[in-house]
């Protein structure tokens, strides 16, 4: 099992100024597990196909991660953001499917 340690981000939404809410980036240095390591091409009409990860992070969680994993929106892994397609809680781990390139 390879280990992971990068950055996982955390998006809420805020009230920038009255009536106007903004997407707000928090990202948080995380350690943890890969327990999957796959990807997978979507060929189609398209040059260049699109790359979607299969991986699953076992990522080891704390106060702040446990309170807020529904705000879990993406996962660095090799300098890229990845969306993060599903998360499952299993105390003290945090379980992450990862997707496609996270685009904001």
């Amino acid at each position: 099992m390879a280990k992971f340690a990068g950055l996982v981000g955390y998006v809420t939404q805020e009230e920038t100024v009255p009536g106007v809410w903004s997407p707000v980036e928090n990202p948080k240095m995380m350690k943890g597990d890969v327990i999957r390591q796959s990807s997978s091409s979507q060929n189609g009409d398209k040059v260049n196909s699109d790359v979607s990860l299969n991986h699953r992070v076992s990522l080891v969680g704390d106060a702040y991660a446990f309170g807020n994993y529904y705000n879990i929106k993406w996962i660095s892994i090799d300098g890229r953001k990845w969306e993060v397609d599903s998360v499952e809680i299993q105390r003290p781990r945090i379980i992450v499917s990862l997707g496609g390139p996270y685009n904001a």
